[in-house]
């Protein structure tokens, strides 16, 4: 298989993906992203890459969000929400935070591939991302794509955040190409 075929296989595997995520643990992420008054994202690796992508696309439709770690985020407060992916749920820096989170009062969603993970436990809210794991056998339910690693897994979060941004601006009557006003301008 040449790149582009193996893209497109990719694609369809994680359309799969995406079609198995409860729809009503969306709803309740929404719905937290919109009541809460400050965002926080965290995770690790190439998890923390694609929420800083949703991240991004927050702030230019106009919330106030933040990147756990980064010089200039602010401290954590009891009406905010943090969002972790974590295809585990199991990062030891990631349930600290988790935890530290509870303890200042706040919010908590998980984006995990685990929900009885010890992150999904702490969490208020988990999104199950059903995404193969090679920390599971095998099975009908957990098939190896053609990508490698936990790529499936984060594709998913890129692209589910990417979605929630869709909605949230419709809901705010933000318009997307208008959006673009925010984003950096010292590049």
């Amino acid at each position: 298989m040449n790149s582009v075929q193996v893209a497109q296989q990719a694609a369809i595997e994680l359309a799969g993906t995406i079609s198995n995520i409860d729809d009503e643990q969306v709803k309740v992420l929404t719905s937290l992203i919109k009541e809460k008054k400050r965002i926080f994202v965290t995770g690790a690796g190439r998890s923390l890459l694609m929420l800083k992508g949703f991240a991004m696309r927050l702030m230019h439709i106009g919330f106030d969000v933040f990147i756990v770690g980064e010089v200039t985020t602010p401290a954590f407060l009891a009406d905010d929400l943090l969002i972790v992916a974590t295809a585990s749920g199991e990062t030891k820096s990631l349930v600290s935070n988790s935890t530290r989170a509870k303890e200042y009062g706040g919010s908590v969603v998980a984006l995990t591939i685990f929900e009885d993970s010890t992150i999904g436990k702490i969490a208020d809210q988990v999104v199950k991302i059903p995404a193969y794991t090679d920390k599971l056998p095998e099975s009908d339910i957990n098939k190896r794509g053609i990508l490698p690693g936990g790529s499936m897994f984060e594709e998913a979060v890129l692209l589910l955040g990417d979605s929630l941004i869709v909605e949230l601006a419709n809901e705010h009557k933000v318009d997307t190409s208008k959006a673009f006003e925010n984003h950096a301008n010292l590049e």
